[in-house]
Parts: structure tokens; C-alpha cells; sequence
């Protein structure tokens, strides 16, 4: 079965990712191809500001949506745990979320 992990690419050495299939913010959708759901909907609901914090909510989102299509609030929440955004107030992403 395939497991999708969201991981902070600063801490995690390149060669734990070997056998691996590595996904980026930019692979599960862009402005040409089409966006995923995920960047969609914190386009549309203004999750993102400065866009400094952006890829990596929606990596951990992608990942959520993944592994728990239909997860609660309060797992939404517990999984964005470790990702920090100064701008937003958390309130515009947990809506996208």
C-alpha cells in the first residue's frame, strides 16, 4: 500500500528518501496543469499571505487528503501541527482545510 508523509525537506537527509517516490508543491498541480484540490481551495478561501508557509500547508494537507480523504476537524488541526504562518491567523487555512 502507499503511504504519503509530508516531511521538512531542511531536516530530512537526501538519502532517506531512497526507494521513495518525493512529490512537491509543485508537482500535484500548478497554474497550467491545473491545481489540486488543496491549492485550490487555499486559493479561493485566502489561506495564504506572504506565501512563505504555503508549500509546506499544502504538502501537509495533500498528505491528509491522501491518506484520510475524510478527516475531521480535529484531525485537520493535529496534523497541521509544526507548520508555522505568521500571517493568517491559521483561521483562512483550517477553512481551505
Amino acid at each position: 500500500s502507499v503511504r504519503h508523509n509530508s516531511v521538512n525537506a531542511c531536516l530530512m537527509p537526501v538519502c532517506a528518501a531512497d526507494q521513495c517516490a518525493v512529490i512537491t508543491v509543485e508537482g500535484i498541480g500548478s497554474v497550467k496543469r491545473g491545481l489540486h484540490p488543496v491549492q485550490q481551495r487555499m486559493y479561493e478561501l485566502h489561506g495564504s499571505q506572504c506565501g512563505f508557509c504555503t508549500p509546506g500547508i499544502v504538502m501537509a494537507l495533500y498528505t491528509l487528503y491522501r491518506n484520510s480523504p475524510k478527516a475531521t476537524s480535529a484531525e485537520i488541526e493535529e496534523h497541521m501541527d509544526g507548520n508555522l504562518c505568521r500571517c493568517t491567523g491559521y483561521r483562512p487555512i483550517l477553512d481551505a482545510a
